[in-house]
C-alpha cells in the first residue's frame, strides 16, 4: 500500500485521533532518488502549518497535497494518478518557485551549507525524511511531554509509521550521510539500526557551554552503510552562532583535515 493511502492512525483511539486524514502523509521532502543526493536530514513529522494557517487551508499552490485536491473523502479512495501527483508535489517541494519553504528548513539549510557548500535542498544534493509522515493536531513537543499523558498515542503513531520510515532510509543511495535533527530523531534512527542488528555508536560529546550533546554513529541497512551524525537540540531552536558551531563540528567529523 502506498503511504498516501495509509489510514492506520485515522480514527484510531490509541493514537488519540491525532492524525489529520485530510492532510496526506509526507514521508520525505525532496526526491530521495536523485543520483547526486549526498545527505538527508531526519526530523519528527511534517508541521500542520504546511497545510493550514490559523485553521484556514492554504492555497493549493502554497501547500502540500490534501484529499480535497482530488475530490476524495478518504485516503483509501485515492487513485494511482492522485498518488503520483501527491508524490511529485512533495518531491519537488524545494524546487517549486511558487511556494516558500517552511522556516524549519531554512534553519537546517544554514547548517548544511556550512558543513559543505555543495549540500543544499535547492538542487537536490540534500533531502529530508520524517520519522512520522503525518501532520498531527498537537505539536510533537506537546505529545512528548509526559505531563500531557500522550506517550501511548505517540508510541503507537511512531510504530504505525515504522514500515515507511524504514523504506525511506533503506532506499537511500549507499553512503548517504544521515543528520538527525534533535534527540528524538536520533533515538528513532538508532532504534531502527538496532532492530536491524547493525548500528554502531561512539560515546556522546558535549559540544558547547549550553550542554548540547552531539553523537556519531553508523547504520548498516542490507549492503548499504550510512554515516550518522546527530544532536540533541533541533537546529530550528538554535541561535545562528550555535548553528555555526554545530556545522563546524559536523564538518570536522566527516571531513577531518589530512
Amino acid at each position: 500500500m502506498s503511504i498516501e493511502r495509509c489510514h492506520r492512525c485515522v480514527g484510531n483511539q490509541t493514537c488519540d485521533d491525532q492524525v489529520i486524514e485530510k492532510c496526506l502523509p509526507i514521508p520525505s521532502f525532496g526526491d530521495l532518488t536523485k543520483p547526486h543526493l549526498k545527505v538527508v536530514t531526519v526530523g519528527l513529522n511534517p508541521s500542520l502549518t504546511e497545510f493550514v494557517v490559523k485553521e484556514k487551508t492554504k492555497d493549493r499552490s502554497m501547500r502540500l497535497s490534501m484529499l480535497t485536491d482530488y475530490g476524495r473523502e478518504s485516503r483509501a479512495d485515492l487513485s494511482d494518478a492522485d498518488v503520483s501527483d501527491a508524490t511529485s508535489r512533495r518531491e519537488n517541494y524545494f524546487q517549486d518557485p511558487k511556494r516558500d519553504w517552511h522556516s524549519y528548513f531554512e534553519k537546517l539549510e544554514s547548517v548544511l551549507n556550512r558543513v559543505n557548500p555543495a549540500w543544499t535542498y535547492a538542487v537536490g544534493s540534500a533531502a529530508h525524511i520524517d520519522v512520522v509522515a503525518c501532520a498531527t493536531k498537537d505539536s510533537w513537543g506537546f505529545l512528548s511531554n509526559d505531563k500531557n499523558n500522550k506517550s501511548v498515542a505517540l508510541k503507537q503513531i511512531i510504530s504505525n509509521c515504522g514500515e515507511y520510515f524504514l523504506k525511506s532510509i533503506s532506499n537511500l543511495p549507499n553512503g548517504t550521510i544521515i543528520l538527525c535533527n534533535g534527540q528524538r530523531a536520533w533515538i528513532e534512527v538508532a532504534s531502527l539500526g538496532k532492530s536491524l542488528g547493525k548500528f554502531e555508536m561512539k560515546p556522546s560529546i558535549r559540544y558547547n557551554d549550553l550542554g548540547d550533546i552531539v553523537r556519531i554513529g553508523e547504520l548498516t541497512c542490507g549492503e548499504k552503510i550510512f554515516p550518522v551524525r546527530g544532536w540533541t537540540t533541533p537546529a530550528n531552536y538554535l541561535t545562528s552562532i550555535s548553528r555555526f558551531d554545530l556545522a563546524k563540528w559536523v564538518h570536522g567529523t566527516l571531513f577531518p583535515p589530512k
